[in-house]
């Protein structure tokens, strides 16, 4: 047997060396080692791939772990950051929202009551439920009256021209209004009377106002002040919700103020009851009360009205004031 040693160098390549030569037989094997890259053509790895080997290591199932623990508690508090930022713009919209309506509903209050005749605002007790109603008599027009009995009764009175078209259903004839009961009880002598026509054509510039029969009105307005008003309008929070009602008098004005209950003194549909708002719930509140007029100050109604949706509500507390000059 013949023993050498056999080193090649292929410039700068790895080295290789011979372990042995057997001269028996044709074909020379070759064993490479300590060879520094890649596997020896025995299938053994060389030192640098063992280097290697050993940083390449896989995670543990205790780090595998601990990392699903870590993104779960991430992505939890990803979570509850997105529903409370949710939560808060739904909430926010949600007032908003009850916002909007309470502020229509106040302003048409605001606009139906700034044409009511001086003094014939009156408001039934607020009831456990919130329940409450507001009634008052519109001005359809108003001018100077130039002829009127204030002695004994009389079924005319003469006045300044006035915008007659502008009166429909029931009209009435109102001097000197102070005391909102005289007004809805029509009686003579009183502020009111009914009219039963007008002169269609105006003489002279002086208009001619029929009355439904002989009527004493109880004293003159030092402005000599006329009103022609119609039929009676009532608001009414009832059952949670905001209700306009009209055209309920066709048998004349009512000393006792409707409401609801007391049926069938409203109406109970369309056209003649309106929903002004849904989302009102007064549960022990007074929606409406009225401030007598004093010499320092007009009249003025005080608005009390919740509005509520789901956990979300709101309070709007608002005053109008009242022309209450007569």
């Amino acid at each position: 047997m013949i023993f050498g040693r056999l080193q090649i160098s292929d410039n700068g390549s790895p080295r290789s060396r011979l372990k042995s030569i057997r001269p028996d037989r044709t074909l020379i094997q070759w064993q490479l080692i300590d060879q520094p890259f890649g596997l020896g053509k025995t299938g053994q790895a060389g030192p640098c791939n063992r280097l290697a080997a050993s940083h390449q290591r896989g995670i543990t199932l205790v780090e595998l772990i601990v990392t699903i623990v870590i993104m779960g508690i991430l992505a939890g508090g990803t979570v509850a950051f997105v529903i409370s930022s949710t939560q808060s713009y739904v909430d926010t919209a949600t007032r908003n929202q009850l916002s909007a309506i309470g502020r229509i509903a106040t302003q048409k209050l605001e606009m139906a009551l700034g044409l009511a005749v001086p003094n014939s605002i009156r408001v039934t007790s607020a009831e456990s439920s919130g329940d409450q109603c507001l009634e008052y008599l519109p001005v359809a027009d108003a001018t100077s009256y130039l002829d009127v009995n204030f002695v004994s009764a009389s079924n005319s009175l003469t006045a300044l021209p006035f915008t007659a078209s502008g009166l429909s259903g029931k009209k009435y004839a109102i001097i000197y209004p102070v005391v909102p009961a005289t007004l809805y009880s029509a009686s003579s002598p009183g502020p009111l009377a009914t009219i039963t026509s007008y002169s269609a054509s105006v003489s002279g510039g002086i208009e001619t106002v029929t009355l439904s029969g002989n009527h004493l009105f109880r004293s003159g307005s030092d402005a000599q002040r006329l009103y022609l008003a119609e039929e009676p309008v009532s608001f009414c929070v009832e059952g949670g919700k905001l209700f306009r009602y009209k055209n309920y008098t066709s048998s004349g004005l009512k000393s006792s103020q409707c409401t609801p209950d007391t049926a069938p003194c409203l109406p109970t549909s369309a056209p003649n009851r309106a929903l002004i708002a849904d989302t009102s719930v007064n549960n022990g509140l007074t929606a409406f009360s009225v401030a007598a007029s004093r010499l320092q100050s007009t009249g003025t109604v005080r608005l009390n009205l919740n509005f509520a949706d789901g956990a979300e509500a709101i309070t709007i507390r608002h005053d109008i004031q009242i022309p209450s000059a007569p």
